[in-house]
């Protein structure tokens, strides 16, 4: 039966001329190069798709594509390449699908850091309005904020079609304008923290003595005072364990201060109270602690210094008494200075 239907094809393929021979061997072309394009795509979509899946369903359907071209011309005269050839076609396309949705993703994922970014930026810009950091330095700053506007028209453009290319490029744009505009930011605030800010340890913060009233917590033994509500657990935490020893809270001398009460203490002559937006005290992240805490090597003292660290809460180096301030009551989360 096998032999019959061999040289019937066998036949066929004779009596139809080369046309026949031409067809069969011109399909399996167009199949091959069909394939190859495949196996780019998947090579160019690694880490580009949300869903592995889509891939490994590609990645099967070009290998079934190489086994029906490895197969006798006979045999794939005999099954045809249609469905092979279809089957890599869809999933091929899901595969280009896939990359476009991830390319979507990551455009609105760019667009909403470059808006973060940008915030900041206006933020620490109106901030330092006055304030005698270089103008040079906030021009530049000015100039990268307009230049945002390109990135997030084309951005907007971009998510109006399906062209991955240009999808790719939003993200990459925006992702470049989010650089540029941080480092702008960076550079302005370490211009307005020279000219503000006296100390090395002292770094000016555009909310310090402006922290929004929601951003605020008061402390549930002494609620007189405040600190940034994120903290709050964590320094409950501390109190009770203090507590525990020596039984009794923690005494809170101070602990936020508004611009204009930080303004009030400050003397350019005295270390004791720094810069009106210099001071972690205007950020909610530090407390002034009495109690016996506020003298060098007393139980209190000595037992903060070995148990705050456990609770987030740390004493800065500028306090300790080789410090530049020694300054035994002054306690800071350890949020203040997440670079130390």
């Amino acid at each position: 039966m096998r032999l019959s239907v061999a040289v019937t094809v066998v036949a066929v393929l004779t009596l139809g001329g080369g046309a026949s021979a031409w067809y069969v061997l011109s399909s399996a072309d167009d199949l091959a190069d069909q394939t190859a394009a495949a196996r780019q795509l998947l090579t160019a979509s690694d880490g580009k798709v949300e869903d592995s899946s889509t891939r490994v369903a590609l990645t099967a359907q070009i290998d079934a594509a190489d086994a029906f071209l490895a197969e006798p011309l006979l045999t794939r005269v005999l099954t045809g390449n249609e469905e092979t050839a279809e089957a890599l076609t869809a999933a091929t396309d899901d595969v280009r699908t896939a990359m476009v949705e991830f390319a979507r993703t990551q455009v609105e994922q760019a667009r909403a850091g470059l808006g973060a970014a940008e915030a900041r930026a206006l933020k620490y810009y109106e901030a330092t309005e006055g304030l005698g950091a270089d103008e040079g330095v906030r021009a530049r700053l000015q100039g990268a904020i307009d230049s945002t506007a390109n990135a997030g028209t084309a951005a907007d453009q971009s998510l109006a079609g399906t062209d991955l290319a240009a999808l790719e490029r939003a993200a990459r744009d925006l992702s470049t304008s989010r650089s540029v505009i941080t480092l702008a930011t960076d550079t302005l605030a370490e211009a307005q923290d020279a000219v503000t800010c006296p100390e090395d340890d002292q770094t000016w913060h555009p909310d310090s003595g402006k922290v929004p009233e929601s951003d605020l917590a008061p402390i549930p033994w002494d609620p007189g005072f405040r600190i940034r509500a994120d903290v709050l657990e964590s320094f409950v935490a501390l109190d009770a364990a203090y507590q525990a020893e020596f039984g009794v809270h923690l005494t809170i001398n101070s602990a936020y201060r508004t611009y204009e009460e930080q303004t009030e203490l400050y003397d350019p002559s005295s270390p004791i109270a720094a810069a009106p937006g210099c001071s972690n005290h205007g950020l909610g992240l530090a407390v002034d602690i009495g109690g016996g805490v506020q003298t060098f090597d007393t139980p209190q003292y000595t037992w903060l210094k070995q148990n705050a660290g456990a609770h987030g809460w740390t004493h800065p180096d500028f306090a300790e008494p080789d410090g530049r301030v020694p300054e035994p009551w002054h306690w800071e989360s350890e949020l203040a200075r997440p670079e130390s």
